[in-house]
């Protein structure tokens, strides 16, 4: 299966990392990689995530110390990322 992002994960991972590389150029650039590493892993083992609802399920994505969460949903050929969270971001 294939990861796609909505438009709303799309603008919600640009701002994670617009934020980022304010902060770090670097950390930005490897919170990207990580983010998107993670969703190789999601597309061989797209129900390893948590179910938080009849259709959604919860991905953590592991970096520093807080890391990130992509809440998706599995469809017929495709997997949806829905959002983009970093852990301690107020949602």
């Amino acid at each position: 299966m294939k990861v796609v992002l909505s438009r709303r994960a799309d603008l919600d991972l640009m701002a994670q990392i617009d934020w980022l590389e304010a902060l770090s150029p670097r950390a930005a650039r490897a919170a990207e990689r990580a983010i998107r590493d993670q969703f190789k892993a999601l597309e061989a083992f797209p129900a390893a995530g948590r179910a938080i609802g009849v259709e959604d399920r919860k991905w953590p994505i592991p970096f520093g110390r807080d890391g990130f969460v992509a809440i998706y949903r599995i469809e017929a050929d495709r997997i949806v990322i829905g959002r983009i969270f970093h852990c301690r971001q107020d949602r």
